[in-house]
């Protein structure tokens, strides 16, 4: 989990450093729709989740971690897409908004 302090050294205004917080959070244990910039400007609508037994391949069976878990990058927001049934991940300070 992100810190607020983490977040607002990457530049994050305290606000948007606790709506990135209460998007991770919500995501531990549901799935949760969220838009953000993309790279290349476009608007991205994704509903994402971290809770593992929501974590559902596209061969039906439920995704199970491989070898060592890759580092947090503070900058970053990973989070399984639940469109397209993989791992996705975007910058924090790219958040639009986050609904319910």
């Amino acid at each position: 989990m992100k810190t607020k302090d983490q977040l607002v050294s990457l530049g994050l205004t305290e606000m948007k450093a606790d709506e990135v917080m209460m998007l991770e959070s919500k995501m531990l244990d549901q799935a949760v729709k969220f838009s953000f910039t993309k790279k290349d400007g476009s608007v991205r609508e994704a509903v994402g989740t971290l809770d593992r037994s929501k974590m559902v391949q596209e061969d039906g069976s439920l995704w199970e971690p491989k070898g060592e878990a890759e580092p947090d990058v503070p900058s970053l927001l990973k989070f399984w897409d639940l469109t397209c049934s993989a791992w996705r991940c975007f910058s924090v300070g790219s958040l639009i908004a986050v609904e319910g």
